[in-house]
């Protein structure tokens, strides 16, 4: 059962990492940067750039269940907030692809807290 519930968070992982390679395809900067004057060019380096501390984070707390009962709770709410903002006009994950990733996580790490709580 441990294998299985790895295995399941490492999913749920996974498809937040690809949603995160298509926020910058979408170009998800253009809405987190909007309050601030900020070249177009800075800000797609900004919020590429950070995703590498950020990542470093995730991948070093793996392990830990606290962090991944935090990671899991993250995932769901993402989807949340995506369904809430999905009419924003600087949102763009419009395609059953882009949604896929991102539903996928909240579901992904719905069960998987299902399968650990």
């Amino acid at each position: 059962m441990v294998m299985e519930s790895s295995m399941l968070f490492f999913s749920v992982v996974s498809f937040l990492f690809v949603h995160e390679l298509d926020a910058i395809r979408q170009r998800e900067w253009r809405f987190f940067f909007a309050p601030f004057s900020v070249r177009d060019e800075t800000a797609f380096e900004l919020f590429t750039a950070l995703h590498a501390p950020l990542f470093v984070v995730v991948l070093l707390f793996l392990e830990s269940a606290a962090f991944q009962l935090a990671f899991d709770s993250f995932a769901i709410v993402h989807g949340l907030l995506h369904l809430g903002l999905r009419n924003h006009p600087l949102i763009q994950f419009e395609s059953w692809f882009s949604r896929f990733w991102i539903f996928g996580a909240s579901v992904l790490g719905a069960l998987h807290l299902a399968v650990v709580l």
